[in-house]
């Protein structure tokens, strides 16, 4: 039977290049595309039941794609996509389910909201899980003014069933009976309920399911608006999304209605702080046996090593938990290395001491050891105090002509891509230098 297939024979089957890593769920869905296929409109169903035989994995784990980094090769390929239908049976087709987040230097200022007073069981500097961040974002009034709402109260949360709810897809139209679905924080002020999607992990987009299902199950319900928020707590920051669906049978008219930045603690980093850093820095020899960095998002390898704060993660926890595709995963583990803030014994990451050290520092303080570090390295050294010269961050031309006369040994077409990842982590310092932020 094709399902026994091994990798090998699969790679073949579905003419998959060796250059694409294949996880566990990737493996999972070629079994089960060898064996099922859409029909003329572009979907199959199929029960939990056959999923977990054809697939030899539990069918949760299947269904798990929180955001784009997540699916599974072939749906990737194929443009496919997963939505349950109730407790036992899924729908596998051709529609659309995720949602881009905006550029973060379209969400304006960021807005400090300081701390209540007289709480001590929860502080800034300890949020390190999606309920502690919820907990804090409640207690300070972020989500009241996000939401320009007067005071909410908690009222409904955990894992519930969907009712009945219509839908209606790109691949046809659709009835879901009682499927599974969990709300992180609901809360409930006088005029609409605000129902929370928490994360503590950064991605580029959402699954929509997250915030359809509940959407859906309280909307037809009641009588006041229904307010769908996004929520994402990384590096001292709260990242809020409010969406809509201008069509409630159709997931895919989901849009952003309004979307802000919080902190609890207020920026004390400037360009003169900057230029102080730059001045005292002492350059360090490049690290050896470890890649000059490839990871373009510097908020994500601090985001990774904050995942590492509760428990060393295996590179395959990291990938299908915290929406990192497998080439990610190795690029900003290895980037995290070459700061010194992670390592790693058999593909299992940790924090080292001094990360440790570092992650456990308040919002200012953990940012300017960041910088330190970066400073430490010509290349970066070099980047920031031109900026600094010039008001400006060099462009991605002249981070290359700085990184072939520093010998960091970058040559040919990977130097471009790692001119990339210097000027986005430079941008990321210069931001941090210049943004502005409103006290509320």
């Amino acid at each position: 039977m094709t399902a026994n297939l091994d990798e090998k024979e699969l790679r073949l089957l579905f003419n998959v290049p060796n250059s694409a890593p294949l996880g566990r769920n990737d493996l999972g869905w070629l079994r089960v595309l060898s064996q099922r296929s859409p029909n003329a409109d572009g979907y199959f169903r199929i029960s939990a039941t056959d999923l977990k035989e054809l697939s030899s994995r539990e069918p949760r784990l299947m269904a798990k794609h929180d955001s784009t980094a997540a699916r599974p090769w072939i749906f990737a390929k194929r443009g496919l996509n997963i939505l349950p239908l109730s407790r036992s049976e899924y729908l596998v087709g051709r529609f659309d389910l995720f949602k881009n987040f905006p550029a973060e230097e379209t969400l304006g200022p960021i807005r400090y909201m300081p701390f209540p007073d007289g709480i001590e069981s929860l502080h800034p500097t300890s949020i390190t899980s999606e309920s502690a961040a919820l907990n804090a974002s409640a207690l300070s009034g972020i989500l009241e003014d996000f939401l320009g709402t007067e005071k909410l109260h908690a009222t409904v949360a955990g894992r519930m069933s969907t009712g009945e709810i219509d839908v209606e897809l790109a691949c046809g139209s659709f009835h879901i009976s009682k499927a599974q679905m969990e709300i992180d924080a609901g809360l409930e002020s006088s005029d609409l309920l605000c129902l929370v999607e928490a994360k503590n992990h950064l991605s580029a987009d959402l699954n929509i399911r997250q915030l359809y299902f509940p959407y859906r199950r309280f909307s037809q319900t009641m009588s006041k608006p229904v307010a769908p928020v996004y929520q994402v707590y990384s590096n001292g920051i709260f990242h809020l999304y409010r969406f809509e669906f201008s069509d409630p049978l159709r997931p895919e008219s989901i849009a952003l209605a309004h979307a802000a930045r919080y902190t609890l603690t207020a920026s004390r980093i400037t360009l003169d702080v900057l230029q102080k850093l730059v001045d005292a820095a002492t350059i360090e020899p490049e690290p050896e046996k470890i890649p000059f960095p490839q990871a373009d998002s510097f908020a994500r390898v601090i985001n990774l090593c904050e995942l590492l704060q509760e428990a060393p993660l295996s590179a395959q926890e990291i990938t299908e938990n915290y929406d990192f595709a497998s080439r990610q995963t190795n690029y900003y583990a290895s980037a995290a290395k070459y700061l010194g803030l992670i390592t790693d014994n058999n593909r299992t990451w940790s924090l080292t001491d001094f990360g440790a050290k570092v992650m456990g520092e308040e919002r200012n303080e953990r940012n300017i050891a960041l910088i330190k570090l970066l400073l430490r390295h010509e290349v970066f050294h070099t980047v920031l105090a031109k900026a600094l010269r010039d008001n400006q961050v060099p462009t991605r031309g002249e981070i290359s002509a700085i990184m072939e006369a520093s010998g960091v040994g970058v040559t040919g077409s990977t130097l471009g891509r790692r001119a990339g990842t210097v000027l986005s982590w430079a941008q990321w310092v210069w931001a941090l230098a210049t943004t502005e932020e409103l006290q509320l």
